[in-house]
């Protein structure tokens, strides 16, 4: 064999001996069975705190839709010299104060006339906070809802409702055919144009007056029913220098009325507890 060649010789026993290798092998029932057994436990400890977050979250942007909504009405009644939005649900009779929380209802609609503008006649159904966007000194409707809110009278159920009224009270335009047909509740608890009191006639209640400050109550979360509760434990009220505090209280949950009752009335255990977070301090 020529020596320009470097060829190199295996012996037939190395050319036929094969690398060693470990047999591969999987994940057994039993592994499985513990890493899964893990996660679910860690799922179980990590969702309370998360679900705590959340509320948090919920309070601190409700907090803020409250200051946007008591800053609206500051503008308000900065152009009415201190007057609030009135309210009708407290000029009628007999005094139900669930209906505080109504920003449009078709019952203050007279009959349609053919020779008006459709606007003007939808803006008679407009009472309490929704004399804010009304009037434009609120241009969102989404902040008269909470975040934290679970139960009925939610954005999504009045969502469209309010886009068919802006594209009439905004564009001046619009078939004759939109209205909303229902009452549109907010979740947030309007005290009031007046210091409203069960116990004093009506016509010797004072108005409530922007100029008020911190001892009046100008806003709180809703309490309409015990589904309009927008938390747990307590709700957030306005002062009149925009200053949003939490009042705890477990109670209102159970004294309020339940779904498919939709009046709190004039009298009883409901009325003194709104009185008392409503009344002047």
């Amino acid at each position: 064999m020529p020596s320009s060649l470097n060829t190199v010789m295996f012996k037939p026993e190395q050319r036929m001996k094969q690398p060693n290798r470990l047999p591969r092998r999987g994940y057994s029932l039993l592994e499985l069975l513990v890493v899964m057994s893990v996660v679910v436990l860690l799922t179980g400890l990590l969702l309370p705190t998360l679900a705590s977050v959340r509320d948090a979250a919920n309070r601190v942007i409700s907090k803020s839709n409250q200051r946007n909504i008591g800053q609206a009405i500051s503008l308000f009644a900065d152009s009415q010299k201190g007057d609030l939005p009135e309210s009708a649900a407290l000029r009628n009779a007999p005094l139900d104060l669930g209906e505080l929380m109504r920003a449009w209802t078709p019952e203050q609609l007279e009959v349609f006339d053919p020779y008006r503008k459709h606007a003007r006649w939808l803006s008679n159904g407009f009472d309490g906070l929704g004399h804010l966007y009304q009037y434009q000194f609120l241009q969102e409707p989404s902040v008269l809802y909470s975040p934290g809110h679970m139960g009925a009278h939610g954005w999504d159920e009045y969502e469209q409702n309010w886009s068919d009224l802006n594209q009439v009270m905004t564009m001046r335009v619009g078939n004759h055919d939109i209205n909303p047909g229902r009452t549109i509740y907010t979740n947030y608890h309007y005290a009031g144009d007046k210091y409203w009191d069960p116990a004093v006639d009506p016509s010797q209640w004072r108005d409530r007056l922007f100029t008020d400050g911190y001892s009046s109550i100008l806003l709180s979360d809703g309490m309409r029913r015990s589904s309009d509760l927008n938390f747990d434990g307590g709700i957030n009220v306005l002062h009149m220098d925009l200053s949003v505090e939490w009042l705890e209280d477990w109670q209102l949950g159970n004294i309020l009325p339940p779904d498919g009752q939709d009046t709190i009335g004039s009298g009883g255990q409901v009325i003194e507890a709104l009185w008392d977070i409503f009344r002047p301090h």
